[in-house]
């Protein structure tokens, strides 16, 4: 939780604790995972929003809304200087509490380095929080550079059944819904009759160099499936390795096993099918890196409303390993199934269709409208917004998932918060940037409106996407740094304020529906409230914030209540509007 906090500029009106461990344990079995249950870190979303009133003095209020109980609080402005574009927003809580409904609902996020489980009410108040880390990495390397004790199929089987042992009796006997997150892109080769893993997990970030070919030779130009890393171009290139599963293949020193029936799931299905016993089963969000187009009349209905894979897929050598029913994040799938699953929830319990992890974090947020952003900032830089319209440019980095309805437009850059870090120490940010505020206040004061022209832009020309490398973006900063180290934080500020709002600009000029109506931001740059008003004036005044959640397990939960319940979005109860 410390790795919260290099980017913290002043104390916030968010209590940023760490939670006690009521319980902690290491599970005695061959490929053990760490677990912990944690105690909530608020008691409620309404928890959540009281907390953020000892920071708003007179500007917070309670009311009444058309006969409804509502807590109303201005949000914290941005810097004096940013006040003359800046717009208003509030927090609206709406009290639908529903009654005598004990109903619990669990998301399951599985990262890198470990997973997490969070448990929310029908009223999307935390309830409960465990966490499994994995076990060693075998060679030493970081998460995702190697391969952990066991194995990663391993490692995250282990890490599932944990996460559920860990909460007790009278929570998992309310469950209703479960929901899985994974990382995009990971991709798994089972045996479609035990489903047991035959070939060790391809994990996201892992490419497969050898496929580019064959793949750029059938899918269109711009089309996602074009990277190396893309899940499709992994089943490409096991199947001409393997001979589609009838000769053993290798991965590092791991051997494959033979299977006369393989079938391809990503690392969010096979989990989800660990707990409802189904094979061939997918969400839109995680098969988008396969090839699934959310935007296909399918015909059928199996895939929901649209949605399917076109025929120069499914027409390769190896399209029987494809899904063959892809749901819709938020659309029930099936009930708990499999032994394991029983031994742990009454049989009714029903599985969800959940997501890859970013989509969860974007959920998390809370938002909903088009116009809506979520920007992650951490050591880089990741953009998300709401659209009525589709934007997929593989060659901009820029591709969309179906979410609610709506098209969810995301983009990425390395340009983040490393920048900051390999200047400054957490308490050199920190005073760099309570003075940057004092001169901004001076500043719009005095109305000397000019100064910000004498601000360096060192990446006039970037957008979303790596290719600027960390080398070049290094250099820029090294050879204009001026002598004035709370200049030189200034210039690093606006530089990726400016990346942001080109981007999201980009977006919109590329055929997104709406103009940028509010930004949420999560990571650790969401602390520094100066760069916060600094991006909002880049942005052109819009609202820039700090999102209430930003676990993607709390994410994932939104979709399993959603699930439950049949709603139409994983929006529970808080909007966040603009006031004129």
């Amino acid at each position: 939780h410390a790795s919260c906090t290099p980017m913290l500029a002043r104390a916030v009106p968010f209590p940023v604790a760490v939670a006690p461990v009521v319980a902690s344990s290491r599970v005695s079995v061959p490929n053990a995972v760490f677990v912990s249950l944690h105690t909530p870190r608020a008691t409620s979303v309404r928890a959540r929003l009281r907390s953020l009133l000892p920071g708003l003095g007179d500007r917070a209020r309670l009311g009444a809304c058309a006969g409804r109980s509502a807590l109303r609080c201005t949000l914290p402005r941005v810097p004096v200087s940013q006040r003359r574009v800046a717009r208003s927003a509030s927090i609206t809580m709406i009290n639908t509490t529903l009654a005598n409904d004990d109903s619990l609902f669990i998301g399951l996020d599985f990262g890198t380095s470990g997973a997490r489980c969070v448990v929310i009410d029908a009223d999307c108040n935390v309830v409960a929080e465990t966490s499994a880390k994995y076990p060693p990495i075998a060679d030493g390397g970081l998460a995702g550079d190697g391969i952990p004790v066991g194995g990663w199929a391993e490692a995250w089987q282990g890490a599932l059944w944990e996460l559920i042992d860990a909460l007790p009796d009278h929570i998992r006997n309310k469950v209703k819904a479960i929901a899985v997150d994974g990382t995009s892109g990971t991709a798994l080769v089972v045996d479609g009759a035990s489903n047991e893993c035959v070939y060790p997990p391809m994990l996201y970030n892992e490419k497969r160099d050898d496929a580019v070919a064959g793949i750029c030779a059938i899918a269109p130009e711009g089309h996602t499936v074009r990277s190396a890393s893309s899940a499709l171009c992994k089943l490409h290139s096991w199947w001409f390795e393997t001979d589609g599963g009838r000769e053993f293949g290798k991965r590092g020193c791991v051997d494959s096993q033979k299977t006369e029936n393989p079938k391809l799931a990503h690392h969010a299905d096979w989990l989800a099918s660990l707990l409802h016993g189904l094979s061939g089963v997918s969400d839109h969000n995680n098969a988008l890196k396969l090839g699934f187009d959310p935007g296909l009349d399918a015909g059928d209905g199996e895939n929901g409303p649209g949605g399917g894979f076109p025929d120069w897929i499914l027409n390769q050598p190896y399209g029987d390993m494809i899904p063959t029913k892809v749901y819709e994040p938020g659309r029930k799938v099936g009930v708990v199934a499999t032994e394991d699953a029983l031994k742990r929830f009454p049989k009714s319990v029903v599985v969800v269709a959940g997501t890859t992890d970013s989509v969860a974090a974007f959920a998390a947020a809370m938002v909903r409208d088009p116009g809506d952003c979520v920007t992650s900032l951490g050591s880089s830089l990741a953009l998300k917004m709401i659209s009525e319209t589709r934007i997929d440019d593989a060659a901009s980095g820029v591709y969309s998932h179906r979410l609610a309805g709506k098209w969810l437009v995301g983009g990425a850059s390395n340009l983040g918060g490393w920048l900051l870090r390999s200047h400054f120490s957490n308490k050199e940010l920190v005073d760099l940037s309570l003075q940057l505020e004092d001169t901004l206040t001076r500043e719009a004061n005095e109305g000397n409106l000019a100064s910000k022209e004498t601000v360096t832009d060192y990446f006039p020309s970037v957008l979303m996407g790596f290719g600027l490398s960390v080398q070049d973006a290094a250099s820029a900063l090294a050879a204009n740094r001026p002598t004035s180290d709370v200049a030189f934080l200034r210039n690093i500020l606006h530089s990726i304020a400016n990346v942001e709002a080109r981007s999201y600009a980009k977006f919109v000029e590329m055929g997104a529906s709406h103009e940028v109506t509010k930004v949420l931001t999560a990571g650790g740059g969401a602390q520094n409230e100066v760069w916060s008003g600094i991006r909002s004036t880049e942005l052109g005044g819009v609202f820039v914030g700090k999102a209430l959640h930003i676990e993607a397990a709390f994410g994932t939960a939104l979709l399993a209540r959603m699930g439950h319940y049949g709603l139409e979005t994983y929006v529970p109860v808080i909007e966040l509007r603009k006031e004129d």
